[in-house]
């Protein structure tokens, strides 16, 4: 279960986190299948990218909330997982072309919720409660403290770097290390398709960028293979499958058993604001659908993934 749930994540998490999916996906509405949308280039953007001033400190909360529908021999399980990150962000180093953001998560929350399985983590507990030693939820308590540094481009929102990510894998391995002296942590490759330097990255990405004219591809991470193609009107914007392209592909679970799967209705959406020249509200929705065998039996999953970005006054 714990792989399972990690690597859900780093399908979202890392592959979409519309940003995202983190972390996780880990990262709502019941599932909903949209078909395939495509819509003319943006004709006008309206932001004129971040303003930054450095060291001026700003709150935010981070939501991200999937529900997963798993349907196979005429039964069918839901499970809605959420996901909630409350961060400080602090402009470092700002110029016209470059700016540091320090990051730093003062609290996080996760819940999982389905037929016969009620999980909750949140690291503002004191240690006997916060749910650290949960299988399924206990390494995001790994979060809790963590320092990112996101270098981006103000004038567009294009993140070309996140640090730290790879210290919070650390931090996971040492909560779950492996089971004799000499083994690998259970958890360390999950970890790292989920929470890896790289992995962030595309997850702040999907949480900064900017609108622009012209349509963007959106790389997908491991498991899935592909990319999604964004187009903008104005803030808001559409993710789609390229045009002649109605599906992906997708292997889950490690090698030497690893399963196929395809990916199916792929579509996404959301919004983007700037408030005083830093991020304002924001918000995103990824739905899907795989379709795999397990066991010699058909199954089909359908994934709906949120996310809201949301500042807080700082008191």
């Amino acid at each position: 279960m714990h792989c399972f749930y990690i690597n859900k994540c780093a399908l979202i998490a890392a592959a979409w986190m519309s940003g995202f999916i983190s972390a996780a996906m880990c990262g709502d509405v019941p599932a909903s299948t949209p078909a395939i949308i495509n819509l003319p280039p943006a004709t006008s953007v309206t932001s004129t990218g971040y303003l930054f001033t450095v060291n001026k400190h700003h709150l935010y909360t981070y939501v991200l909330k999937q529900t997963t529908s798993f349907m196979s021999a005429g039964d069918e399980l839901n499970y809605i997982t959420t996901l909630t990150w409350k961060f400080a962000l602090t402009p470092t180093v700002v110029s016209e072309n470059q700016a540091q953001l320090a990051i730093t998560i003062v609290r996080v929350q996760a819940t999982h919720d389905g037929p016969g399985s009620r999980r909750q983590v949140d690291s503002g507990l004191p240690i006997e409660q916060d749910g650290h030693e949960d299988p399924l939820l206990g390494h995001l308590i790994a979060f809790a403290g963590a320092e990112l540094i996101v270098t981006l481009n103000p004038n567009t929102g294009n993140v070309s770097s996140v640090t730290g990510g790879d210290a919070v894998v650390t931090r996971i391995n040492k909560m779950v290390p492996g089971a004799f002296p000499g083994d690998p942590p259970p958890l360390d490759g999950a970890a790292k398709a989920a929470f890896s330097n790289e992995a962030l990255t595309r997850m702040w990405q999907q949480l900064l960028s900017l609108p622009t004219n012209e349509p963007v591809v959106v790389p997908l991470g491991p498991p899935l293979q592909g990319a999604l193609e964004r187009r903008w009107q104005e803030s808001n914007w559409i993710d789609a499958l390229p045009m002649g392209t109605d599906r992906l592909q997708a292997s889950i679970l490690p090698d030497p058993t690893p399963v196929a799967v395809t990916v199916n209705q792929v579509a996404g959406s959301g919004s983007r604001s700037i408030t005083d020249g830093v991020p304002g509200p924001g918000n995103g929705k990824l739905s899907f659908e795989l379709v795999f065998q397990a066991l010699t039996q058909p199954v089909i999953q359908r994934h709906s993934v949120l996310w809201e970005l949301t500042p807080l006054p700082l008191r």
